[in-house]
């Protein structure tokens, strides 16, 4: 099955789906099985500014985050954010609503991100849902942004440090060509020919600079086997229902290399 649904899906809605997505993806590889199978997803207010430049960049016509009160203490915070609920909205405070607006426009300074946010074709927030053909395990995708006349996929991060060391860095911590490969790899199965896969990242402080980035072929290939390695082990785990972490049932701990002088 295959559905494109642009601005129908609530995330809500896509994250509940059973479907195997580039995050549980990224916490087999990153963790244990037994971690990811045994996580509880939660809200998390450190989540929220990304959310929020998210929707400001990709879909501000629908104004869906809020401008709430200074902190998120008293009634003034409960009676706004169950306001915002109710539509559907995300209520920030104050300071982190300004800070996500300054991220945002600073963002549509840099000429490649705002040629790519401002395209007139471009699909936000559309959730893909595919069979992989070779583990026979439903996958879900839900791409940032999709021009699909180019064959681009664009992927917003916001980060401390957007320079080439800086978030060559997150991509290695966070996974994030995985998380590129298993995008590419959903569309692909439909016969979406995919050209290219570009990063936009965007510092959290000031002067919240920007930067496009794409993977080399290398690493792309790199990245491609890793997520087919992790697709396989999360198809034995569901098959034998073993959904261990893997560890000795007794390990040995031993002295960090930089005591050795101290005996």
């Amino acid at each position: 099955m295959t559905m494109i649904l642009s601005n129908k899906m609530s995330n809500e809605e896509y994250h509940a789906h059973e479907n195997i997505s580039s995050s549980d993806l990224k916490a087999v590889a990153s963790t244990t099985l037994r971690h990811w199978k045994g996580k509880v997803r939660k809200e998390n207010p450190a989540f929220d500014l990304g959310t929020a430049v998210h929707a400001m960049l990709l879909e501000p016509e629908k104004e869906l985050i809020v401008r709430g009160p200074e902190t998120r203490r008293g009634k003034a915070w409960s009676e706004a954010k169950e306001d915002a609920e109710k539509q559907n909205k995300l209520l920030l405070t104050e300071a982190d609503y300004d800070l996500a607006c300054d991220m945002a426009e600073e963002c549509l300074t840099h000429p490649m991100a705002a040629k790519l946010l401002n395209n007139k074709e471009l699909i936000a927030e559309a959730s893909f849902f595919v069979t992989c053909p070779e583990t026979g395990l439903g996958l879900k995708t839900r791409p940032d942004g999709f021009l699909a006349s180019a064959g681009f996929i664009l992927d917003i991060k916001t980060c401390q440090d957007a320079s080439l060391n800086g978030f060559s860095k997150a991509l290695r911590n966070f996974n994030y060509s995985m998380q590129q490969s298993f995008y590419k790899y959903c569309l692909e199965i439909e016969g979406i020919k995919i050209s290219n896969f570009i990063f936009i990242a965007i510092e959290k402080e000031k002067p919240h600079a920007t930067a496009c980035y794409e993977l080399s072929d290398k690493y792309d290939r790199y990245a491609r086997q890793g997520m087919m390695q992790t697709l396989h082990k999360i198809k034995r785990a569901k098959e034998t229902g073993d959904f261990s972490t893997g560890w000795p049932d007794l390990d040995t701990i031993s002295l960090p290399p930089w005591l050795d002088g101290e005996i």
